[in-house]
């Protein structure tokens, strides 16, 4: 969930971004992938603070991020099991340091989405071992907001559809609906009860 939480505001920009996921490109047998349809992500975005709720079927999963003091909180919901996990300034540093590395290739096709013309990139990730995986971007410069470190570090806009690979299964994100309303401060607040840390 952390390549979601990891944007960074380059300018100020309040609201909130929502995604639906598929998976159709997963390689899961079609029973699986019926059962995960409906999931959805949504960022909210305000200031220094943004929070991301991902939500499918078996689990939730609610993580706010805050840049000002360089903390985040997650917690999870999977099947009625509860956990938390905090990160301070190190714990983020030491997991950009382990980040693959990225190369981007800038194409010259667009498409609409969400009302939003984008741009098409390919974004190539290398890990440590020389592994390398491609990933399609579509990007929009009209919303003033983005670097997506760790996922998308360096891409020139905000990214509005993507897929990306998570514990082995394959995922596609795609911007339904863009928001500038204001967010109030309590959606940053999480509710830390019933929640184990780990």
């Amino acid at each position: 969930l952390l390549f979601a939480l990891t944007l960074t505001a380059q300018k100020s920009f309040e609201g909130v971004v929502t995604y639906s996921i598929s998976f159709e490109k997963s390689g899961l047998p079609p029973d699986a992938i019926t059962m995960l349809s409906g999931a959805e992500s949504v960022v909210y975005f305000k200031g220094d603070k943004r929070r991301v709720d991902m939500k499918t079927l078996m689990q939730s999963t609610s993580s706010v991020m805050d840049d000002k003091s360089k903390t985040m909180l997650m917690t999870m919901d999977v099947m009625g099991q509860k956990y938390m996990i905090r990160m301070n300034e190190a714990d983020l540093k030491k997991e950009k340091d382990a980040a693959p590395v990225n190369s981007i290739n800038y194409l010259d096709e667009t498409k609409e989405i969400a009302g939003y013309k984008c741009k098409k990139a390919e974004v190539t990730m290398k890990d440590a071992y020389g592994s390398a995986q491609l990933f399609v971007v579509f990007y929009t410069d009209a919303i003033p907001t983005n670097n997506m470190r760790n996922t998308f570090e360096g891409l020139k806009g905000f990214p509005l559809q993507y897929d990306i690979v998570q514990a082995g299964i394959a995922m596609s994100f795609t911007a339904i609906s863009i928001s500038n309303d204001p967010v109030p401060d309590s959606k940053f607040v999480l509710s830390e009860s019933g929640y184990k840390v780990t």
